[in-house]
């Protein structure tokens, strides 16, 4: 199980810094560092609103799906790693501005 933290306010999945979507989907297969990652997931409250209101009650996100094969943590498309950070700015609008500050090159 994966713990998700999301420091992307503007995000519909985020309640205090934890993500409520799950699972959630970390993309940029061929990344060579964490800027050419991102949370694919990312929905902008803009357009969508706060769903963590209704999705919360699930629980917090624990399953990363991840398809960044250049990073350490992934293992047959699953983040390996205990927690994650999903990084973005305080304006971001859309998922390519989001990434995951966990990522570490597997080289």
């Amino acid at each position: 199980m994966t713990q998700v933290q999301c420091s992307v306010d503007t995000c519909s999945y985020n309640k205090d810094h934890n993500c409520y979507m799950n699972p959630i989907k970390v993309g940029g297969k061929g990344a060579p560092d964490e800027n050419d990652t991102c949370c694919g997931s990312f929905l902008s409250q803009r357009g969508y609103s706060n769903l963590a209101e209704y999705t919360s009650s699930r629980g917090a996100a624990d399953t990363v799906a991840c398809d960044v094969n250049s990073c350490k943590f992934n293992n047959n498309c699953r983040c390996q790693k205990d927690a994650i950070e999903v990084n973005g700015t305080r304006d971001t609008i859309y998922y390519t501005e989001t990434n995951c500050g966990s990522y570490e090159n597997v080289n």
